[in-house]
């Protein structure tokens, strides 16, 4: 899956999901995975936009998010719908 549009608002979407469901705001989230609080809001943003303005995020933001989130970084960014 190419990250797009599309990419962006499944990952904020899913971000979004996960921080809700540990109860945590997104300044604990972004406490926990080494980024800014701003950071977790533009992710998060990016769920609910439409068109979504792809959120580039470094390799540590994502293991970050992941990690303070409790699953894999490939669990946030893959295809839900692999068979296309």
């Amino acid at each position: 899956m190419p990250w797009d549009e599309e990419a962006a608002r499944l990952l904020g979407r899913r971000v979004r999901r996960l921080r809700e469901g540990l109860v945590l705001s997104q300044e604990a989230l972004a406490h926990r995975a080494g980024c800014s609080k701003n950071h977790v809001q533009l992710i998060e943003a990016a769920g609910r936009r439409a068109p979504a303005r792809p959120v580039n995020l470094r390799l540590t933001t994502l293991y970050g998010l992941a990690e303070a989130l409790g699953v894999t970084p490939w669990d946030l960014v893959r295809d839900p719908d692999p068979g296309g």
